[in-house]
């Protein structure tokens, strides 16, 4: 029996009950993904975004420049409970990726798969580099990716029993996912255009999903109305965000990027948007065309993050195995699917045992913009013990009378949020920073007249003021150090600003993250 819907027939879902959930399979591979990502959850230095991370959560607010507060509460939370423990700060990282394991076959199972695909579904995410890289530091990404899947499997399950409370349910995931990013609004917006467009319509009219989308946009209100009080910096991120990924990697090589992320599981990917596109089982989830070329279209035609995509890994791997099970498997084909299987867990074991490299291993400097990811997932970020004690013996250095009232202004939010981190039980003054969303956690008071300035570029460059008098004190430049970090940075003794702090900060305030392998000033 068809549902029509526009000028297409929808198929209804099947209400026939579904294939037992295979708890056994499942628990094993997300045992075994979760024991593997924990052994080396800590082998990592902890890197910028986290320091930045727990500088934000010990600055609570309702929104920060670049994300949602929600990241920023589990760091707090973790340095509550663990302060200084790496493995404690990045758990939710990996608790989310062993959900979106198990989120696999749950939508396995709800496109219909039995224990075969439920299983398959979950090996194949958990083999994945994305996997791998989402377990391992805490990030915006690592939350972002599976609450979006948990909003499609709620969605799909909605058009297969017509259960309103899902709907309701979506939205207050949606909710929550806009406390990370702000993505969501966008891929809600998309999944209501896929249902008028391919159906079933009738989701439109029935008001749990209006009681969703008002739980979203009430979420969205704090939010709105800090950006609109602090002039709508998140606006700007996405061009910076762009600019970024573009350094990193250009246009022409988003299809190795897309490689590196997915695999060789990549093309149980391809096959699940094949199935998702041709097979008659998946007609009646049409509605999720537009978000993954959307998200797609984003990572391909404009240079966005290749995880923009990453929130329909789950769904495309389970319908990829589904659809793969349903074809039937010859004993050749069983042999080379296995063998394939065995080929990417072998790759996911190796990434997570081999990585970090360590830093003796390093032979190249690190010069350009591109370079820093590599080099940040082969080595790890480092250098901030080089940052915080050079900074710390210089501030030692200045004769006491000088360092009356003298606060540290860095120009990166890295910088700050090192010496915020590891100087807390220090006597170094309050340090500010201008850069990312740092710069709205307050502005260095008005009788700060004296500054030990951390930078790349000269204070007069990087803070776009004059000062009476300016002393380079210290370089801190390791030929083969981290950039902006213990490369290419110097600490300055500033005197005199030509403004009061509170009138030059706004002008100063610079989203684009200055990462020392471009330097203008020195």
């Amino acid at each position: 029996m068809n549902v029509r819907s526009g000028t297409v027939d929808v198929p209804a879902a099947p209400t026939t009950s579904l294939p037992a959930f295979a708890w056994r399979e499942v628990s094993i591979v997300a045992a075994v993904a979760a024991t593997l990502f924990l052994a080396r959850i800590d082998r990592y230095l902890i890197g910028g975004d986290e320091l930045y991370f727990l500088a934000a959560g010990r600055h609570p607010s309702v929104s920060y420049a670049d994300q949602g507060p929600l990241v920023p509460l589990l760091a707090a939370l973790s340095d509550h409970l663990a302060p200084g423990s790496t493995l404690v700060l990045r758990l939710p990282a990996l608790l989310f990726t062993v959900l979106a394991i198990v989120l696999s076959a749950v939508m396995a199972r709800e496109f219909g798969g039995g224990r075969l695909p439920q299983t398959v579904a979950a090996i194949a995410y958990a083999t994945t580099p994305m996997a791998v890289m989402q377990s391992a530091m805490l990030s915006t990404f690592a939350v972002d990716i599976t609450l979006t899947a948990v909003i499609a499997w709620l969605l799909i399950r909605w058009v297969r029993t017509r259960e309103d409370y899902l709907l309701a349910a979506a939205g207050f995931v949606a909710a929550v996912d806009f406390q990370v990013k702000w993505l969501i609004p966008i891929i809600w917006a998309v999944l209501a255009f896929g249902f008028m467009v391919f159906g079933p319509r009738e989701m439109l009219r029935r008001p749990a999903w209006w009681v969703g989308s008002g739980l979203l946009a009430g979420s969205a209100m704090p939010i709105l109305w800090w950006q609109h009080a602090n002039g709508w910096p998140q606006l700007s991120m996405g061009a910076i965000v762009r600019d970024e990924q573009l350094a990193t990697a250009g246009l022409l090589s988003v299809p190795w990027t897309m490689v590196q992320v997915t695999g060789a599981g990549g093309l149980l990917l391809l096959v699940g948007m094949w199935a998702g596109l041709r097979a008659e089982r998946f007609r009646p989830y049409y509605f999720l065309i537009p978000m993954i070329a959307l998200g797609l279209g984003a990572v391909v035609l404009f240079g966005l993050r290749p995880y923009f995509v990453a929130g329909a890994f789950p769904g495309l791997f389970a319908a990829g195995a589904v659809y793969l099970a349903d074809r039937g498997f010859s004993r050749r084909g069983a042999i080379i699917g296995g063998g394939f299987g065995v080929f990417t867990a072998a790759i996911c074991v190796g990434l997570v045992v081999v990585l970090p490299l360590p830093e003796s291993k390093l032979r190249q400097s690190t010069d350009d913009y591109s370079q820093i990811h590599s080099r940040s997932v082969l080595f790890g970020p480092s250098g901030w013990d080089g940052l915080v004690n050079t900074v710390a013996d210089t501030y030692h250095r200045i004769p006491p009378q000088q360092r009356r009232g003298l606060v540290i202004v860095t120009q990166n939010y890295w910088q700050a949020a090192a010496l915020d981190e590891f100087a807390r039980d220090t006597d170094l003054p309050a340090v500010f920073s201008p850069n990312r969303g740092y710069g709205y956690f307050g502005t260095p008071p008005d009788s700060a007249t004296t500054v030990l300035y951390v930078g790349v570029d000269d204070p007069g460059t990087a803070l776009r003021t004059r000062f009476a008098q300016t002393t380079l004190l210290t370089d801190i430049d390791e030929p083969l150090g981290f950039p902006g970090v213990n490369r290419g940075v110097a600490v300055w003794l500033c005197e005199g600003p030509t403004e009061p702090w509170s009138a030059l900060w706004p002008d100063a305030l610079e989203l684009r993250l200055v990462d020392g392998t471009s330097r203008h000033g020195r």
